[in-house]
């Protein structure tokens, strides 16, 4: 038997504003070894990026009484990462939108505020995402001890390089 979230799974279609995406600033992320079941501002800054060290293996912090251990991981060349967040549920950006290059409809596009939106595409089951930042790199943290090369992130940050090679036109000999 379905858990409910399993069921909720099948039920969503998520739509990305691709506009979110030209205007997303840049910012410094963390990756920890662990959940933090809290999704508001919080003064990382003053608290755990001030505290942070450099040590003979690598980058060390404390975090909540814990020793962590991490490193700088770049984004692979050509690619930059995303923050999505999904946007409050029947809040949608309306009107037509031209995501082409250099479109002169760019400043009125980007001054749409969000509304309630029309009913037909009011669904329950639709999700819209938009990006809120962006990086080019991030520190990776592992508890006790950095992360290893089998770290499932650096498994998926091999991917498009593989993909790469596995989608190239073959050369006959």
């Amino acid at each position: 038997m379905e858990s409910s979230d399993e069921e909720d799974v099948g039920k969503h279609r998520v739509h990305l504003r691709p506009i979110t995406l030209r205007n997303a600033a840049p910012v410094t992320l963390h990756l920890l070894p662990c959940e933090i079941p809290v999704n508001r501002p919080a003064p990382v800054g003053r608290f755990f990026t001030s505290a942070i060290r450099q040590g003979p293996d690598g980058l060390e912090v404390s975090f909540r009484g814990r020793s962590l251990r991490g490193e700088e991981v770049e984004v692979p060349p050509g690619l930059v990462g995303y923050v999505m967040m999904m946007e409050e549920k029947g809040k949608v950006l309306v009107g037509k939108q031209d995501f082409s290059e250099g479109s002169e409809h760019d400043e009125e596009q980007e001054e749409q505020e969000l509304v309630e939106p029309p009913e037909a595409l009011e669904r329950d089951f639709d999700r819209f995402i938009g990006a809120s930042a962006s990086f080019s790199r991030f520190t990776l943290w592992g508890l006790e001890t950095i992360p290893g090369p089998d770290a499932k992130v650096r498994a998926a940050l091999t991917w498009p390089s593989l993909a790469a090679a596995i989608h190239a036109p073959v050369l006959e000999d």
